[in-house]
């Protein structure tokens, strides 16, 4: 089912209408879409798709030459019948082929080839190098593990370094793209909505899940998507994540587990895995800089370059849940399932509650404040945390995020720790301050007091 991606479509269609070879890079997580961006790109263009799935070269070769003669039959003579024995044999004809005409060329799955046949790389490399002036070709390679995909096209020591002239890097949808698309397939209460965005993030595949086992009870749906004995979730981090990190998956397992859990600096990541200071560094930043599964934050007020404040988060909603409830409880799960499901009951609101203030930042940084913010980000020093903070040279707007209905007492309590907490911050200028909550207690009432009020009515508008 395709749904947005607009943009993404629009820059392949900018890129379809250059004269000449083009080579993009189209990469992301598994279960993002990138098969379905592709297929609707394709849509009333020569094309050719080909899934390179880890097969002996000679029957990938078989499967394809297939395509080639179904596709192209009406530009080729009649006496040409495609036939290939070889991987460079294939792209030589279709470098040639498209001297008269422009062909898009897709291979899905891109990084297969290295167990197919490593030296593609290279072959690929020098024919692309030799013909590309000469075809009109757009040649798009689609990969799944960001790691490997960077390493293959990024590596300076790797044939096609240097060789992509266009990336494109599609994403999970963002919470407010997911409920239009939830909401596309299925009525469903805009809390229960949050609590399933918290397991599942916001990769179109697991979204599709929800009307299957939405029924009216978002706890029953994630109990059946991840709990129960044959849950189509339960051994998905684990399927995607080791092939993505190798012999190695261990160790970056071990780390993601811990910032799951809410060890979340350095030194609290090294003590609860046991691995040395050192080497979780080394971890850390790959997880950060080349796979992309772990965010580096630091307080909204510090400089990113020069603070040694740091905190690490996973990045991706769903393996933040999958760490924390699944492979945290691996053992338990099969021996005692519904044990681990009633202590996943107890602990998933304060779960809900974290996600909902990742929300709630995103939400601030669209709002009118009557400035608008330089910088939007979570603040900390010393026990002290304040869940957003936006601010411009003049103006700073404070806000607590809370997953629950608030009294009236409750939210003057929580605005009056807010003022104190204010005082601590090392930024000067006019002040607001706000509250973000599920629901409270006479909303209208607080904003004409001059404070910021928004509830979960106003986030999913």
């Amino acid at each position: 089912m395709f749904y947005d991606r607009g943009r993404e479509l629009e820059k392949l269609n900018e890129v379809y209408s250059y004269p000449g070879s083009s080579f993009i890079v189209i990469y992301g997580r598994r279960r993002v879409g990138k098969t379905t961006l592709v297929r609707e790109f394709l849509k009333d263009k020569l094309a050719l798709y080909f899934f390179v799935g880890e097969k002996d070269e000679a029957l990938l070769l078989e499967e394809w030459s297939r395509e080639v003669e179904e596709r192209l039959s009406s530009h080729l003579p009649p006496y040409v019948k495609p036939k290939f024995g070889s991987l460079e044999e294939l792209m030589e004809f279709l470098l040639d082929f498209s001297r008269e005409r422009t062909l898009v060329v897709v291979f899905d799955e891109f990084q297969n080839f290295r167990t197919v046949k490593p030296s593609f790389f290279s072959s690929l490399q020098r024919l692309w190098d030799e013909k590309k002036n000469s075809s009109n070709v757009m040649l798009i390679a689609v990969g799944s593990y960001v790691g490997m995909i960077k390493r293959i096209f990024m590596g300076k020591k790797e044939p096609l370094f240097g060789r992509v002239d266009e990336w494109i890097k599609l994403k999970p949808f963002d919470f407010w793209t997911a409920w239009g698309f939830v909401r596309s397939l299925v009525d469903i209460d805009s809390r229960h909505f949050v609590e399933l965005y918290s397991a599942l993030g916001g990769m179109p595949r697991y979204l599709l899940y929800i009307p299957r086992y939405y029924r009216g009870n978002s706890i029953d749906a994630v109990k059946g998507l991840f709990f129960d004995e044959f849950a189509p979730l339960r051994e998905e981090g684990l399927n995607i994540l080791k092939l993505e990190f190798g012999r190695f998956y261990r160790s970056y397992f071990s780390i993601l587990e811990a910032v799951s859990l809410g060890r979340v600096t350095p030194k609290e990541i090294s003590d609860k895995t046991g691995l040395k200071p050192l080497t979780v560094g080394k971890y850390l930043s790959e997880l950060t800089n080349h796979y992309e599964y772990l965010t580096k934050e630091v307080p909204v007020t510090e400089n990113p370059l020069k603070t040694r404040k740091v905190a690490y988060r996973i990045s991706d909603e769903f393996f933040n849940f999958w760490f924390r409830f699944i492979y945290h409880n691996y053992t338990a799960l099969e021996e005692n399932p519904e044990r681990v499901f009633e202590r996943f009951k107890a602990e998933f609101p304060a779960f809900v509650g974290e996600t909902y203030e990742r929300i709630a930042r995103e939400f601030v940084k669209k709002q009118d404040l009557g400035f608008k913010p330089e910088r939007v980000g979570r603040w900390w020093h010393k026990g002290e945390e304040i869940d957003v903070v936006a601010y411009d040279r003049e103006n700073i707007a404070l806000f607590e995020v809370k997953w629950k209905s608030l009294s009236l007492k409750d939210v003057k309590s929580i605005l009056k720790a807010l003022d104190r907490k204010a005082q601590l911050l090392p930024l000067r200028g006019h002040y607001k301050l706000g509250i973000i909550a599920r629901e409270f207690e006479d909303k209208e009432g607080l904003r004409e007091e001059g404070f910021l009020a928004f509830d979960l009515d106003d986030l999913i508008r």
